[in-house]
């Protein structure tokens, strides 16, 4: 694997591992359940609102510099920052996602942000996957899994 891929696929580990967890959250819903609703809305989003494949064309960025001689003679020279480039993406994503999210709504659940446990609390804790979906408080906070699984953690409950 070439030494930048390997830095991007870690900074965005890094970056997902920090960043809150978001979730569909019914109090007292089992994982498993959650999941299972989330495929079935998802799919029938995507039934509902197909993909729109387009492809755009994002200019290079360049940066402009002065370069002054000893003499005064100045000349303005360009970088390149980034090179042009063609991109593709799913034009149908954001309504997709919002049909989704009706879905999701209509079975009771709702929208989740759950901040990271600090790492005294994640030392404190047992390390078990969240197995139900357990009450939130202001104090509620997540630990992530390698797995990709993760653990809702109340500090203080018993």
């Amino acid at each position: 694997m070439k030494h930048s891929l390997k830095i991007a696929l870690t900074a965005g580990f890094l970056l997902t591992s920090c960043a809150p967890l978001q979730i569909y959250y019914k109090e007292g819903e089992t994982v498993a359940r959650m999941d299972r609703d989330q495929t079935t809305c998802e799919v029938a989003a995507l039934r509902q609102v197909p993909a729109d494949i387009r492809s755009r064309y994002i200019p290079p960025v360049y940066d402009r510099y002065r370069i002054c001689h000893a003499n005064g003679y100045c000349r303005w020279h360009s970088r390149l920052i980034s090179p042009g480039r063609f991109e593709s993406y799913d034009a149908n994503a954001p309504l997709r996602g919002k049909v989704a999210d009706q879905c999701m709504a209509d079975q009771g659940y709702v929208k989740a942000r759950i901040k990271r446990c600090d790492a005294s609390t994640t030392r404190a804790t047992p390390m078990r996957a969240t197995q139900v979906l357990p009450p939130l408080t202001a104090k509620s906070c997540a630990i992530r899994f390698r797995s990709g699984r993760w653990q809702i953690v109340t500090p203080g409950d018993g």
